[in-house]
């Protein structure tokens, strides 16, 4: 057996066993606190205002995930009935700013460079997002997704509004349950509570279950290209095209599934054989705000309609930003 073909099953395992814990303890995570907090989401993100995006965004910039990581959080907040454009502004935003890039960026490119990065593309996801929101939903989610949304337990998710066609709540307690009877005393609510944790994880589980073929066909796609696809061949075929590199970067970065730690050594590689800096950030932008993996777990939540529309808004995002930093 080759090396590569060794090194794959070994990426495949660990992407698979990775996303999968996290995807449960991000479902049973954000399940706990809207139960615990009740009023969180409502007050911070449900509602289709410019702090909630701005909020989202911040939220985003803090969790150091890849583009396939960031999924589990994102279900989490499309059913806790977060605004649909506020969900999408933390789904551009968490690959692509989030500690580990900004710091590495600032590291490897300078100040200048790192803040000009942050600022365009906060800018951009931002008026991105908005004009996403104001979109019909029920052609950018599937239906099975919204159907379970609006299905979930009452003891998995609650919420104090009923369904609405941006976001999909699922149902609150019923007037008739343990906790909700002035008459139950302490200790029947705290056995809800007991029970509602136990449920939490089954729920998260048969969530889970739902996603396996998309994971293990997403992670599988990309130990294939990480353990096949060489970095010379990527570093010898960037710097041949003048500016047009650039868009060929954004397209290659696509197709290609780049885990977040490994971004800013690429690009270090790519500048030390001179390939310019614009073919190097739209490469970058591109590999880590969207990858062939991502795509097949978003198809578990979105239509292609949708999927569509989100490739090419990173791919404009890429070539945007990389053209001008060519340019300067």
């Amino acid at each position: 057996m080759s090396v590569s073909f060794l090194e794959s099953i070994k990426l495949f395992c660990l992407y698979f066993v990775e996303l999968s814990v996290l995807f449960v303890a991000v479902q049973m995570l954000i399940a706990l606190i809207q139960q615990k907090y009740q009023n969180l989401f409502k007050n911070h993100l449900q509602k289709d205002s410019y702090s909630s995006y701005i909020k989202s965004i911040l939220l985003g910039s803090l969790t150091p995930f890849c583009s396939c990581s960031t999924i589990p959080l994102l279900r989490a907040l499309l059913k806790a009935n977060v605004a649909f454009g506020v969900c999408i502004a933390y789904l551009f935003t968490s690959p692509l700013i989030n500690p580990i890039i900004v710091v590495m960026l600032f590291l490897a490119f300078g100040f200048k460079i790192t803040l000009i990065y942050v600022i365009v593309l906060c800018v951009a996801i931002f008026i991105i997002s908005i004009l996403l929101q104001t979109l019909d939903t029920t052609t950018l989610l599937k239906q099975d997704f919204r159907q379970d949304s609006i299905h979930t337990k009452p003891s998995i998710f609650t919420s104090n509004k009923p369904t609405k066609l941006t976001s999909f709540s699922t149902i609150k307690l019923q007037a008739g349950s343990c906790c909700n009877n002035e008459t139950s005393s302490q200790n029947c609510c705290e056995n809800t509570k007991n029970i509602s944790i136990k449920n939490l994880f089954y729920q998260s589980l048969k969530d889970y279950k739902k996603l396996i073929p998309y994971i293990a066909i997403g992670m599988g796609i990309g130990a294939c290209i990480h353990g096949f696809v060489p970095q010379e061949f990527i570093q010898n075929h960037l710097s041949n095209f003048g500016f047009l590199g650039v868009v060929f970067a954004a397209f290659i970065g696509v197709l290609l599934y780049i885990r977040v730690e490994a971004i800013i050594p690429i690009g270090l590689a790519l500048l030390g054989v001179g390939v310019h800096e614009g073919i190097i950030f739209s490469f970058l932008i591109a590999g880590a705000g969207c990858s062939l993996p991502e795509l097949i777990l978003l198809q578990s939540i979105f239509t292609m309609r949708f999927l569509a529309i989100f490739v090419s808004l990173i791919l404009f995002i890429a070539i945007g930003f990389g053209g001008i930093m060519y340019l300067i």
